[in-house]
């Protein structure tokens, strides 16, 4: 529960998810300076462990997507932050992948339709990723339009 929870930042009475996404942000800038080949695998690491411990929460507490699993957020957060620097990037990030966590645009939500822990996870992963294009090619218009 430790785990899927996000350190228990998902049993906080508001905003779960948020908040679950910002823990993710906070333990990123820890690492940011990292190369990228470790930011990749520390993501993925912490994405396959939010896979068992999702799993294993939702079984505990016999629901498909308990609420107070956050693990996926912040995982799904770590995969937007990838290669990002700045505190520019890491707020852009974190609203993009909330308007995206929240919404789940495109085939996004069809996720969900897996069973277990990847039926948790996927949707915020797949958010993540899309979030971390996004951010790329925003930061590469603003730089060459000359606003930065």
């Amino acid at each position: 529960m430790f785990i899927a929870s996000g350190g228990f930042v998902g049993f906080l009475p508001v905003c779960p998810g948020t908040l679950g996404a910002l823990t993710g942000l906070i333990y990123f800038w820890f690492i940011k300076q990292a190369d990228l080949l470790t930011q990749i695998f520390l993501t993925l690491s912490l994405s396959l462990l939010g896979v068992l411990s999702s799993h294993l929460a939702s079984k505990i507490v016999r629901q498909k997507d308990p609420e107070f699993v956050v693990i996926d957020e912040i995982a799904g957060m770590w995969f937007s932050l990838i290669g990002k620097l700045s505190l520019f990037e890491f707020i852009l990030a974190f609203v993009i992948f909330r308007v995206l966590d929240i919404r789940k645009p495109f085939f996004i939500g069809s996720l969900e339709s897996f069973s277990g822990g990847w039926g948790i996870m996927l949707d915020d992963l797949l958010a993540g990723i899309l979030t971390n294009a996004i951010v790329t090619l925003l930061v590469y218009v603003v730089k060459i339009s000359g606003l930065i």
